[in-house]
């Protein structure tokens, strides 16, 4: 598999143009506040979105969730916020009494920009927090989202010295090892000529492991929703269930559903009940774990 054909870029042309098939009262009722810039990288910005409930009143800060995107090319991910698959989604969550931010971060580049992608994605994390007051967050309650090539940069917020302000983390379809990526987009040993092929050491593969994180652990983590899908890429369930047998040997508080018949992106992809039940199910871990 080349990185022309990785996993993420099929995901985004067939899934980030649909939303989500499953759908709750007033998610059409919500109020969004678009277009906030959270970093410069080279002179270009990068932006998320706020979104609040319906009958929203700001004197009381809400608990957010923050969307935390796959993997693809960079022209699918510039305006990743504002895709379907993102927006819809940042209205479940607001119409089910939380805050939703959805943002744009840039893309890893077939693995070339791994350090900045996570760079990108926790700066967001603290321009949010830092920014608490005047977008109406509660700072110190803060569930995250992901998917996809999106989880191991997810998981490795959350696992890693584990921040007391993230309350729980939801991943769908999770690619959970970088070394797995890097094994999907590039095959085996490198060849002499290959100088396309970015470069990782065995210390760059552990930091974005989520096995290995979870190993290393020293305090509880927060809890964790995993959504798996049965008929997803042998190479992405692979290290998702190494990092599920993992978890549950360490007796961590875990949530797993999984979709037997479910391909990747079956939120937008899969118009049945087991997606809706896993939907469901979604809002109402976030809903424990933040509002209660």
């Amino acid at each position: 598999m080349s990185p022309e054909q990785q996993p993420d870029e099929q995901e985004a042309l067939a899934g980030y143009a649909q939303p989500v098939v499953y759908s709750i009262p007033q998610m059409d009722q919500v109020h969004v506040h678009k277009n906030i810039a959270y970093k410069n990288v080279d002179g270009e910005d990068l932006y998320f979105d706020v979104y609040y409930p319906t009958d929203y009143r700001r004197h009381k800060p809400l608990p957010a969730v923050i969307f935390i995107h796959g993997d693809a090319p960079v022209s699918i991910l510039k305006h990743i916020k504002d895709h379907p698959q993102y927006t819809s989604w940042g209205k479940l969550i607001a119409a089910s009494g939380m805050i939703a931010i959805t943002a744009n971060h840039r893309s890893t580049e077939g693995l070339s920009n791994v350090v900045g992608r996570a760079n990108d994605i926790d700066d967001c994390i603290t321009y949010v927090r830092d920014q608490s007051t005047q977008l109406h967050i509660d700072a110190n309650k803060i569930g995250l989202w992901t998917c996809s090539a999106g989880a191991f940069f997810a998981l490795r917020i959350a696992l890693y010295e584990t921040p007391d302000y993230i309350r729980c983390l939801s991943s769908y379809y999770g690619l959970t090892e970088l070394q797995a990526y890097y094994q999907a987009l590039y095959g085996g040993v490198a060849e002499e000529n290959d100088f396309l092929r970015p470069v990782f050491t065995e210390d760059d593969f552990a930091e974005f492991s989520a096995s290995n994180l979870l190993s290393l652990r020293t305090t509880d983590i927060p809890p964790l929703f995993i959504a798996r899908a049965g008929s997803d890429y042998p190479v992405l369930n692979s290290a998702l269930d190494q990092f599920v047998g993992e978890a549950l040997a360490q007796n961590v508080e875990l949530t797993l559903m999984n979709h037997p018949t479910g391909q990747h992106s079956f939120d937008l992809l899969d118009k049945d009940a087991r997606t809706e039940e896993i939907i469901e199910a979604t809002l109402e871990f976030f809903q424990k774990h933040l509002l209660y």
